[in-house]
């Protein structure tokens, strides 16, 4: 899926034509840009179900299953939002690891960082999962002024 400007205007972050009502199964509160995948649906069908991607432990049956971010903080067992795409704009970028450039992959974390990610410079082993690009790098080490385009439906370039 193409990232079209008039989806994610100016002074926004989130792309609110891609969001979802969901609920959270994971079995702790999952934060404002965390990465989640879908996970079943609510036993009254009205939610989808989600939790956070840990992609050290997938199951089988759900390493395919669509992948979002958390556009909003969602309490155990609560419901909220989660978006498609999503812009951080308080991402560290340049890490006692290295320093990412413009336009390198951001991958899923692994297992024991469930729902977070991590850069080109600390990327995982095996098969990883891209979930978006960094748009700007850190101005310094371990400052959180980088911005990171979050996009794990686009399938943003190759492994």
């Amino acid at each position: 899926m193409a990232i079209k400007p008039r989806r994610i205007k100016a002074n926004t972050t989130t792309d609110y034509l891609g969001s979802w009502q969901v609920m959270n199964e994971s079995g702790v509160d999952i934060a404002k840009g965390n990465l989640v995948q879908v996970s079943g649906v609510n036993s009254s069908g009205a939610f989808l179900l989600v939790k956070l991607l840990d992609v050290g432990a997938a199951v089988s049956a759900l390493v395919d299953a669509p992948k979002f971010v958390a556009g909003m903080s969602i309490p155990n067992g609560g419901n909220g939002s989660i978006r498609e795409n999503y812009i951080d704009t308080a991402a560290v970028t340049k890490t006692a690891a290295g320093t990412s450039s413009v336009g390198d992959s951001v991958y899923a974390a692994l297992s024991g960082s469930a729902g977070s990610w991590t850069t080109e410079d600390d990327k995982p082993g095996g098969s990883p999962i891209k979930v978006g690009i960094v748009v700007k790098v850190s101005s310094a080490q371990d400052v959180a002024d980088g911005v990171v385009l979050l996009a794990p439906q686009a399938r943003v370039g190759a492994a």
